[in-house]
């Protein structure tokens, strides 16, 4: 089951992970939430982002 991981730090920077997606999910996982904490400063991609979906998991992503 897709997972958001958030972390504010003491200075106040906002770390967002998504977990348990493959593929560029991840970014349509965080968008809205990205986009409610205003400006991204930086994007790196775990090794999950390079992965292909299986067909049965991009089904159930689409009717979600």
């Amino acid at each position: 089951m897709p997972e958001i991981e958030i972390v504010v730090s003491k200075d106040g920077t906002v770390t967002v992970e998504a977990k348990g997606v493959v593929g560029a999910s991840c970014i349509d996982l965080t968008r809205a939430l990205e986009e409610a904490l205003g400006t991204v400063e930086s994007r790196s991609c775990k090794t999950e982002y390079f992965e292909q979906a299986e067909a049965g998991q991009q089904l159930s992503q689409r009717g979600g």
